[in-house]
This record gives structure tokens, sequence and C-alpha cells, in this order.
């Protein structure tokens, strides 16, 4: 107990490679991308981009370290089946393109690079599964863990949605408490002990006062799903949506911009980017990757 100092753990922080969303604003403010050894929670409504995110993420663990990449697989849990493999494709060639323009531009040795690291590996080691229950969520953990124990190089744990499997299968709200403690926990564990970036989605719900023992009864609240004790399992919330400012222009022909805030976070206390899903994927709004 007491090995190290603030001074350690401030220096493995800075030596440690995050996972990148190719939205250089939200890596930027995130540090530098997704934290490995954390929980992070994207949370919106649907069609706010978070699957899409997912799959963004799923491609781009492959990344090389020589890149800043953590050279890793993914483990992807869809509970509403919506994967899409085709669209991942999309993703991994254009990940795959830019990563060999960067190596070329900075004179890498891009053969020696990219020797396990093309379009169809890049699928290859996004390992996928469907489960319909906590009960099948925590069988899957717990062989991620022995596979993680035996040396298999899982750098990104995807749960796209814990929100949709928790609030369609459990009925009793205590028992999707204690349910999704269990399940949080064993992806703390997963997370610090094997330097794993956790992803799980969330939707979000209406929250009404109750107007009878309220002297000020307030505004129905639009907030994440899940609950208030769920809030303090998850280390950092991105909230998703989609930025509505241009709807009444219909004849502007560009894609729809999206925003992400980050509501709860370990470098901001609460900081808003831009971003676009394009063919090519998640990107930056001000410049394309």
């Amino acid at each position: 107990m007491f090995q190290k100092t603030a001074l350690d753990l401030w220096k493995e922080e800075e030596n440690r490679n995050g996972l990148v969303t190719f939205c250089k604003d939200l890596d930027l403010a995130l540090g530098s991308g997704i934290s490995v050894g954390m929980i992070t929670e994207l949370c919106g409504p649907p069609g706010s981009g978070k699957t899409q995110l997912c799959m963004q993420l799923a491609v781009n663990v492959k990344i090389p370290r020589l890149l800043g990449g953590l050279e890793g697989r993914a483990a992807y849990l869809d509970t509403n089946y919506g994967f899409s493999p085709q669209r991942v494709q999309e993703m991994a060639q254009a990940c795959y393109s830019h990563c060999t323009n960067v190596a070329l531009l900075h004179e890498l040795n891009a053969i020696e690079m990219f020797a396990g690291f093309t379009q169809a590996t890049a699928l290859d080691d996004i390992i996928y599964a469907h489960v319909s229950n906590c009960n099948q969520l925590l069988e899957a953990l717990a062989i991620l863990q022995n596979r993680l124990y035996d040396g298999e190089r899982i750098k990104l744990i995807v749960i796209d949605s814990l929100s949709f499997l928790i609030r369609n299968t459990i009925t009793r709200s205590l028992e999707r408490v204690k349910r999704l403690h269990e399940v949080l926990t064993q992806l703390h564990k997963l997370a610090h002990r094997f330097g794993c970036a956790v992803i799980i989605t969330n939707d979000i719900t209406t929250r009404i006062s109750d107007a009878e023992n309220s002297q000020r009864p307030e505004e129905p609240q639009i907030v994440p799903a899940l609950g208030g004790s769920h809030t303090h399992k998850i280390n950092q919330r991105i909230l998703l949506g989609r930025d509505e400012s241009n709807s009444d222009h219909p004849s502007q022909r560009s894609p729809p911009t999206y925003v992400a805030s980050i509501v709860k976070g370990n470098f901001r206390p609460e900081y808003t980017v831009a971003f676009r899903i394009e063919t090519a994927g998640i990107r930056s709004v001000k410049c394309k990757v």
C-alpha cells in the first residue's frame, strides 16, 4: 500500500496513449482521445451518433503504436443489433488510407508498420457477440477476462447499448441497480487491470419532479437513463446530439453537424465540440482527415 505518489501516477498518465476518435477537437478536449483504464459513457437520443462513434473506435483501436495508436483488438457486445459490418468496412478503408498517408508523410516504413494492419485485419480484430440479457453479458465479460489473462491484446470493450439491455430485460428498479452495479464493477476491473478503454452507450429519458412534495415544481428535464447511482460508476460521460441550428436551411447540402458535450470528464468540467458523420466515419467539422 502507498507504493506510488501522485507524481508517479501523473507520469503514467502522460505516457499513456488514448484512443483517437478522428475528431481532433474532441480528442484534445479528452486529453488524448478516449482514456484507457476507464469507463466512458456515450449518451444521447436515437440518431445522435452513439453507434457510429462506437464502430469508429472499434476500427481506430487497430492503429499502430508508431502512429500513436493502441494496436489492439476490440470486443463489441451488441444488445440491439445496431452493429453494421458494411459500415465498419467503410470506416476501416478510410482509416487504413489515412494511416498510410501519415506514415508516408513522416517517411516511416509503411510496409513494416502495416504488416498486421490491413482493411481485412481491421475487421478480423473486432470480435463480436450479441447479448440479450445480463447473464449473457456477465458471461461474455468473464470470457473476455480469461482471454485477457491469456495475453490477448484486447484494448477496447464496447457495450452498445447497455441501457437497452437493462431497461428492457429487468422490470424491478432495485434489481436494475444491483445488476448494473455487477456489470460496471466487472468493467472497472477489466479496464484497470488490463488497460482497456471501455465504452458503454446510454439513452436519455424525461425526469419529472414530484409536484405534490415540492413547493416549486420544476419543468420536466431530459436526463441520461439508468439513474443517478449509475453516474457515480462511470468515469467520463459524453452527451451526443445533432446541431439543429441549420435545420431551417434545407437548401444546404453539407452533412448534418453533430455535437459532443463532455459533461463529466477528467480534463475539463464541461466542454462542447462539433463533429460530422461522413462516409469515411467520424470527422472534425473544420478540417477533414
